[in-house]
């Protein structure tokens, strides 16, 4: 990554120590997606070793650039223990419910310029997000949605997926996918509804994990 400029250079070095120094064996951390450059499955790895090694238990998903990604079931069996994938799944923490999907550039919100096989796989992962938000628990008091794709653009126009999770009344959604340059981020941190929307990317956080729900301090 240090190709992107100056501010990613030695980032795995800072982003192990950022994690160490915030996070608990007993936290969940969300990351939502593009773990690795990795084309096939087997040379994913030594990523995938190093995030194991790090404290707490990690819930990912599927980023545009994770070709090594393939069926769930391939996927799971090579993953250490500490890393949950999810694809058209949800999953239980006490009562905290997460649901996760890749979406794909949405063309309404203008954050990247889309051609038609976009917009034919946008409404794709739009059916695949659904199936994901149907899985979460009933039982949940805090929903969490992942998404690596924004869901809403920087002035808080909210996306196709938005409108698709509206009845699902979920507290918190993270996602990157965009990175540093010229355009100012900020924007994307902002509540709508009954929804806290965070922005994630690595180097937006300067490689520090951020804490977007205590359960000890709701």
């Amino acid at each position: 990554m240090d190709i992107f400029g100056s501010h990613w250079q030695d980032h795995p070095r800072r982003l192990k120590n950022a994690w160490c120094e915030s996070v608990k064996d007993g936290d969940i951390v969300l990351i939502p997606g593009d773990i690795s450059w990795s084309m096939k499955l087997h040379d994913a790895a030594a990523d995938l070793e190093f995030i194991d090694a790090l404290p707490g238990t990690k819930i990912i998903i599927k980023g545009n650039h994770d070709y090594w990604w393939s069926s769930l079931s391939k996927v799971k069996q090579i993953l250490p223990r500490s890393i949950i994938p999810l694809q058209n799944t949800a999953i239980m923490f006490g009562h905290v419910g997460i649901a996760g999907s890749r979406l794909w550039i949405d063309p309404d919100l203008r954050l990247e310029v889309a051609t038609d096989e976009d917009r034919k796989i946008h409404e794709r992962e739009l059916g695949r997000f659904s199936l994901s938000l149907k899985a979460l628990n009933n039982d949940a008091h805090i929903r969490i949605i992942m998404t690596h794709f924004p869901p809403i653009s920087l002035e808080g126009k909210p996306g196709n997926a938005v409108k698709i999770a509206s009845p699902f009344r979920c507290s918190l959604w993270v996602f990157g996918h965009m990175h540093l340059g010229t355009v100012n981020y900020n924007g994307f941190d902002r509540t709508i509804g009954t929804t806290r929307f965070q922005f994630v990317s690595a180097d937006f956080l300067d490689f520090c994990p951020k804490l977007i729900y205590d359960t000890d301090n709701p």
